[in-house]
């Protein structure tokens, strides 16, 4: 799931939205729910879209899956009711739970899941999801309260990503009704079915009566307690906590420079995730010399400081990253990554450029008449921007010179397949260590990786193996490999931080980071 922070909006446009997204604007329900959305989600159809953004309104309120992670990141029964593989792991059949029916009424069963997925698969619908399905060619229903998933070989990741929200499911007839329009109204199983969309202000929300609790790690077995949410698009950091503090938003997430003036105020109660499965890092034009040469990525990799990287970017909340896995997803292996990892040593740096050629001339580096200058592109946003600038500050203290660039993410991520770069800062979110083959099998996720047998043969054997403790042992391997190879420069995992009012009860996360939106209430 790709993970960013795209503040687009003006602040004129998001002072407007508090004032038409406060609860003194809606008659009735007593329990209306205000929050943050970051960015106006481009649509609100799972198969068009893999976004933070989206995931997060779709998967904590209006859809829902098969399965669910538990605490330890192990699938449950939640559309299902049980699953069981055969023919060496190459079939695996879904029994599904009765009597579920989506938002228009119409029943959630074998024909809506196998609907979604024909969807994901259509090569015409241009789905980013299937691209993670793996070797999955099709799926069949084998009655109402049964669906099969046929691969071409066994494919340990996917019982888990199922769980993630673009594989929770819409209404057939909704969709067909609806035809390109349905994004702007989706219709799901959750507990809260859409009301309506104001693009650029706020999306409303309204508790789905009919809802059927089926989650035993949820608190409220019942309807949920709000009977309206109201998602107030909200770009600036600022304004957010201004409404905060003004308790014109119940509860939101927000950077780290920006919680101060939160801190230790009793109004407030402070959800840190230290468990957070994201992943800042750096990233090369692999088949552009001086990056296609190992020791050359080796000397960058020491020369950042990845402590001045969390504390300027992310007010030092969170953990640096030795590994090219978050710490926060089952399989990373801390000695592995403390071993074979490049700690901040810009002397090392430098006696590595020294040992391949690349000298000092006058704080320059040059080697055969070509001076160290390069680019470095990523996404636009506060962050990201000063994260880079103290990536630009390391590398010009070992005789590098970086021009940066930003763009928005939908200029900046299919921009990577064009070959006018040289380094990219990136961050991705995943709850599977699969998420090292999706970016690290060759030819890699944006295609410049050069072929590498052995780290290919051990993320294709992680993949493939049923059994967790061989299956993260392989995961261990490939984390080692990887490292060994300089494929990436992991750079820190930053621990999102949400403030909630403290008269909102019951507001928390699940191991995937959405929250349990039956269980939260307003108190008093």
């Amino acid at each position: 799931m790709l993970n960013r922070r795209q503040f687009t909006i003006a602040s004129a446009i998001t002072v407007s939205v508090l004032a038409l997204g406060g609860r003194q604007a809606f008659a009735g329900p007593q329990q209306l729910c205000r929050f943050r959305l970051s960015v106006d989600p481009e649509t609100l159809y799972n198969v068009q879209t893999m976004s933070l953004d989206v995931s997060d309104v779709l998967g904590s309120y209006i859809l829902e899956s098969l399965v669910y992670l538990d605490p330890q990141g192990k699938a449950q029964p939640w559309l299902a009711d049980s699953w069981e593989y055969s023919e060496e792991g190459k079939v695996l059949t879904f029994k599904l739970k009765d009597g579920i029916v989506f938002h228009d009424g119409t029943p959630f069963d074998a024909d809506a899941v196998k609907f979604h997925f024909d969807a994901v698969l259509d090569p015409a619908k241009v789905s980013p999801s299937k691209a993670i399905v793996g070797p999955l060619e099709k799926v069949e229903v084998a009655g109402p309260g049964a669906v099969v998933f046929r691969f071409s070989r066994p494919y340990a990741p996917f019982i888990n990503l199922l769980a993630q929200p673009y594989f929770g499911f819409n209404s057939p007839t909704a969709v067909k009704a609806s035809g390109d329009a349905y994004g702007r109204h989706p219709i799901g199983t959750g507990p809260f079915l859409f009301d309506q969309w104001m693009p650029g202000t706020r999306i409303e929300l309204k508790r789905f009566d009919k809802y059927q609790p089926k989650r035993p790690d949820a608190t409220n077995k019942a309807l949920p307690y709000a009977e309206k949410i109201v998602l107030n698009v909200i770009a600036e950091e600022g304004v957010v906590t201004s409404a905060l503090l003004t308790g014109e938003l119940d509860a939101a997430g927000i950077t780290a420079d920006s919680a101060a003036p939160l801190q230790d105020n009793p109004q407030f109660v402070t959800i840190s995730n230290e468990h957070a499965k994201n992943l800042m890092f750096l990233e090369f034009d692999y088949k552009k010399p001086p990056f296609n040469d190992r020791a050359f990525r080796e000397a960058i990799s020491y020369a950042i400081d990845r402590e001045a990287v969390l504390a300027g970017a992310f007010g030092g909340h969170g953990a640096i990253a030795l590994s090219p896995l978050s710490r926060g997803i089952p399989g990373y292996d801390d000695a592995v990554a403390n071993k074979y990892g490049t700690p901040y040593d810009p002397e090392k740096a430098k006696s590595l450029l020294d040992a391949i050629g690349w000298h000092d001339n006058n704080g320059q580096r040059e080697k055969d008449g070509q001076p160290a200058r390069f680019t470095v592109r990523s996404y636009a946003d506060s962050v990201t921007e000063r994260a880079l600038a103290v990536i630009q500050a390391n590398l010009a203290d070992i005789g590098i010179a970086v021009e940066v660039s930003t763009s928005d993410w939908g200029t900046f991520y299919p921009g990577l397949l064009t070959p006018d770069w040289d380094m990219a800062l990136n961050r991705w979110t995943w709850s599977d260590p699969s998420v090292l083959s999706q970016l690290f099998r060759s030819p890699g996720h944006r295609q410049l990786l050069p072929d590498n047998p052995a780290i290919d043969r051990l993320l294709d054997a992680a993949d493939t193996e049923s059994d967790p403790t061989k299956r993260f042992s392989l995961v261990s391997e490939a984390q080692k490999a990887i490292l060994e190879d300089r494929v990436i420069l992991p750079l820190v995992t930053d621990w999102p931080i949400t403030f909630v009012q403290s008269n909102l009860s019951g507001y928390h996360f699940d191991y995937l980071g959405f929250v349990y939106s039956s269980d939260f209430k307003l108190e008093g």
